[in-house]
């Protein structure tokens, strides 16, 4: 019995849209842990390091917007998401037919747009079906744990060891296995949601109007584009430069690199489900100030840590600040507009936020880390997660709990 209830359709659609998000970060990561393997069969500059992972960030930065809007206008999601999931698996097999850095280039830029819309169209449906106390729990299980659990915890292991043992282009041939068993199951467990468009999310906006206007008027959704982008300067130019700065810089084995970057990955898995949790409870905002500060000291342990043990306690410890990510990327903004909008609200906020963290980003990134030294990345990055905190004082509060707590007290007043 307690089996049954557990087994209900929002708790399949969270463990679906855990696999779907994890394995489409575990595709997009793969190219970083990779990369000093590729480096033996084409060189590359920093500032051509920068531009593969800026490539697939452009057209995301396209696709997302364009996956929202789609979320809120296509009758079948889940069949799109299915054939997303495809196109992008697909991709990412061709990855090991490559031959230059061109081709390279032009592939990231394709992948782009096959990945772009999965997060908002994930993230959308799972807002509309989770009921208001598991909302920050679920799409944070989805969008952080997921993520990390694959593209930042299993990625560097698995990818890694496929490469020492076999080559780096047997590694990108396997992905295409996962990719079609998601989209079967998404063909076969998935319900197309059916939305009440005057239905609001949050409090904050009962009152307002559902023009398209309205929405992109409010103050919270453009903080959370401005901060989101920030978030990715913070996290893209961490991941994609200090995989190749330990390994040639720090001089250690691609072997601790993976343990690190590993490190990195265990402790967004982890945190990344509690933050928001916790956020659930005690409000968006304090979680989103404090997590902001703490994110900083992710690439300075990079750059000062000399010892592989302290690296990853410290990493894994640093780490927790990973489960900010979806709760301004998805929660935030899901929860300062109507329902019907959802969709919008999260692509917009990602498709700027990867035009400017994920795409200008790792390419100023990678030309100062030419320019200025390898450690100019890492220095960017810490900088980007500064501002996140800084930025985070001036939202405005959405969680539903926290805001009952708020208007019971001002009723006492």
């Amino acid at each position: 019995m307690g089996k049954w209830k557990f087994w209900t359709y929002e708790n399949k659609l969270v463990m679906l849209f855990f696999f779907s998000i994890g394995f489409v970060f575990f595709d997009r990561l793969a190219i970083n842990y990779l990369i000093p393997f590729i480096q033996e069969d084409f060189t590359l500059t920093s500032t051509q390091i920068g531009l593969i992972g800026s490539a697939l960030a452009l057209t995301w930065s396209i696709a997302g917007p364009l996956g929202g809007y789609l979320s809120d206008k296509v009758p079948s999601k889940k069949a799109l998401l299915a054939l997303f999931i495809l196109g992008f698996s697909a991709v990412s097999l061709m990855h090991g037919l490559v031959g230059s850095f061109a081709m390279l280039f032009v592939l990231r830029l394709v992948m782009g747009l096959m990945e772009g819309p999965i997060t908002p169209i994930t993230q959308s449906v799972l807002a509309v079906e989770s009921s208001e106390k598991r909302r920050g729990f679920n799409m944070g299980l989805t969008m952080n744990t997921g993520n990390a659990v694959f593209g930042s915890f299993l990625a560097p292991l698995l990818i890694v060891a496929l490469a020492n043992t076999f080559d780096w282009r047997t590694a990108f041939y396997l992905t295409i296995i996962p990719g079609i068993v998601l989209a079967v199951c998404i063909m076969k467990m998935m319900k197309n949601p059916q939305e009440n468009e005057d239905k609001t999310i949050s409090p904050t906006t009962a009152n307002k109007g559902a023009g398209l206007k309205e929405v992109l008027k409010h103050r919270n959704i453009w903080l959370s584009v401005i901060i989101f982008s920030c978030f990715m300067v913070y996290l893209m130019a961490f991941q994609i430069f200090a995989p190749v700065f330990l390994v040639n810089v720090k001089s250690f084995s691609s072997s601790s690199m993976s343990i690190i970057m590993a490190a990195f990955g265990a402790g967004f898995a982890i945190f990344g489900m509690l933050i928001p949790a916790i956020s659930d409870h005690f409000g968006r905002k304090p979680i989103m100030i404090i997590f902001g500060f703490v994110a900083a000291f992710v690439p300075l342990t990079i750059i000062h840590a000399d010892s592989v043990v302290w690296a990853v306690i410290l990493v894994f410890l640093f780490s927790s600040s990973m489960g900010i990510g979806s709760i301004v990327m998805s929660v935030i903004p899901t929860e300062s507009v109507p329902v019907k909008y959802a969709g919008v609200a999260v692509g917009l906020t990602i498709g700027i936020g990867e035009f400017f963290g994920g795409f200008l980003n790792p390419m100023l990134s990678g030309i100062a880390g030419d320019v200025l030294g390898p450690q100019a990345p890492l220095w960017i990055s810490a900088s980007g997660a500064f501002l996140v905190f800084l930025l985070s004082f001036f939202l405005t509060e959405t969680g539903p709990a926290k805001m009952q707590v708020n208007e019971g007290i001002e009723k006492v007043v």
